[in-house]
């Protein structure tokens, strides 16, 4: 009995020591694994985190760019305060002011003055000019003058003086007046004339001094005090009168756009040129004109032929020049411009 026993018990104790054994197997099995399972949640840790560190820099850099631009700017430094300019505080009778103002970008430049003629100013190179010119009409005395630029204001003083006019007494023919110097003539002239004297070109075309248009002997001076035919109320000249041959070539005194070239009249061939602001040269008494309305001519071109016709006494060149309707020295011109 009691060997049966022990042959059973015997392999019953083995099998548990087998299990026992086993089961110490699986524990240690399962140990050695956990440190990689620790190992391959870390790394698979740092590699889902390293864009999110690398996606950072370029906010940073953004944000730099902004903070870049949100920096303050340079001040820009203020306009140059506009200078204004008077070719002279005294004038005599006959003559022009030259009033400039630079720099004017943007500004509205105006002139005020209680002499008879309100000046306009234009564009001109970095500034505005205007052409302030003084009859021979005028009383000498003094006369203020103000411009203003933007808020910038200059007043002047202007002393207009007098000067000496010569006299002249001519004589011109019953026939040559009778049929030139009529009603008829001077409404002629009244409508084809005085509206061009109120043209300005708002652009300089004249450069530096203007050319004598025709050599010759001077026979009546501008603003010369003439009595006509022992009338006993004089006119004025108002230009110059040049002695030329008949087919003289008459030349643009400087550069220009032609208002006018046709027959009068009282002037008879007539050719009108606006240099610019309102600044123009008139030529009476032309044989024949050699131009068209519109045409732009440049300093020196012929213009017309000298001639006799209208109301004159012989072949010559009647020249003027003017601002608008103000009769100013051709003299000045010549010599030194504006």
């Amino acid at each position: 009995m009691k060997q049966k026993y022990i042959g059973w018990v015997f392999p019953l104790c083995l099998a548990l020591l087998f299990s026992a054994c086993s089961a110490r197997d699986a524990g240690a099995s399962s140990s050695e694994s956990a440190p990689a399972s620790s190992s391959s949640s870390q790394a698979a840790q740092a590699a889902s985190s390293a864009p999110e560190t690398v996606s950072a820099a370029p906010e940073t850099a953004s944000s730099d760019a902004a903070q870049a631009s949100s920096a303050p700017e340079t001040a820009a430094e203020p306009a140059a305060l506009p200078e204004i300019s008077l070719s002279s505080n005294s004038i005599d009778l006959g003559e022009a002011l030259v009033l400039h103002v630079a720099p004017a970008d943007g500004l509205t430049v105006t002139a005020q003055t209680d002499l008879p003629f309100q000046p306009t100013f234009y564009p001109d190179g970095d500034g505005m000019t205007a052409l302030l010119p003084i009859s021979y009409n005028l009383s000498p005395g003094n006369y203020s003058l103000s411009i203003q630029a933007g808020e910038t204001v200059s007043h002047y003083t202007i002393n207009v003086t007098d000067r000496e006019f010569e006299i002249q007494n001519l004589t011109m023919s019953e026939e040559t007046d009778a049929a030139t110097n009529t009603a008829e003539a001077n409404l002629e002239w009244e409508q084809k004339i005085e509206p061009l004297k109120l043209v300005s070109d708002p652009e300089r075309y004249w450069e530096g001094p203007f050319m004598q248009p025709v050599q010759g002997t001077i026979t009546t001076e501008f603003g010369c005090i003439r009595y006509t035919n022992d009338d006993p109320v004089p006119t004025r000249h108002s230009g110059i009168d040049i002695a030329a041959a008949t087919g003289t070539p008459a030349a643009a005194a400087n550069n220009g756009r032609i208002l006018f070239a046709a027959f009068l009249q009282l002037t008879g061939n007539t050719v009108v040129i606006e240099h610019g602001f309102g600044l123009k040269s008139f030529y009476y008494h032309l044989d024949s004109v050699s131009v068209a309305e519109g045409d732009m001519v440049s300093t020196g071109d012929e213009v017309g032929k000298v001639g006799s016709t209208g109301y004159s006494t012989g072949p010559h060149l009647h020249y003027s020049l003017l601002v608008n309707n103000v009769f100013i020295n051709p003299w000045t011109a010549f010599e030194q411009g504006f």
